[in-house]
């Protein structure tokens, strides 16, 4: 009985050790979120003394009506830094897009030219929000409105951010591969 309890009393604190970690990785992302943010909304005051890059891709600006769809709009901002000469580093990019009613927003935070926060809101299904926090290819912790769950790896998903991260991350790399 009483090695029992040990196990069990062990195999809980294996866990809570293991969320605790969690939370922490979580917490820093949050924190270098922030950073980035912060930076960003300085940008305009701050010019070229600012030290981060904004390339913007603007489809269909003046909101020409596309068949089938009507109204279509995507913004795409990327923020970077050049340091020294090297490959421009990819910070944040944040998508808009806008067809008829529907409307997504997508946020990623980069680290080393790797997603490691990916945010959506979207309308389109269901009006939600969702966050996925990851180190490369682990995923610390995905939600759902505030929900923690398990990340849906389903071929139904409309909009996987994994995916979304990647095909935003190859976008800014092939633009400024062709010196853009």
């Amino acid at each position: 009985m009483r090695r029992s309890i040990l196990v069990a009393l062990a195999t809980l604190a294996i866990v809570i050790t293991t969320y605790a970690q969690e939370d922490d990785r979580v917490a820093q992302i949050r924190k270098d979120y922030n950073e980035v943010k912060a930076q960003i909304a300085k940008l305009p005051k701050m010019g070229y003394t600012g030290g981060m890059y904004c390339m913007t891709i603007d489809d269909n600006p003046c909101g020409g009506s596309y068949p089938a769809v009507g109204t279509f709009r995507v913004k795409t901002q990327f923020y970077y830094n050049i340091i020294g000469g090297h490959d421009p580093e990819l910070k944040m990019a944040i998508d808009t897009y806008a067809a008829s009613a529907q409307r997504m927003y997508i946020e990623v935070l980069y680290q080393d030219n790797s997603p490691v926060f990916v945010f959506l809101k979207n309308n389109y299904q269901g009006n939600d929000d969702r966050r996925l926090y990851m180190k490369g290819d682990e995923m610390i912790q995905y939600s759902e409105n505030n929900v923690v769950k398990a990340y849906p790896d389903d071929e139904g998903n409309l909009s996987d951010l994994k995916a979304e991260a990647h095909r935003l991350l190859q976008q800014f790399l092939t633009a400024k591969q062709h010196g853009y």
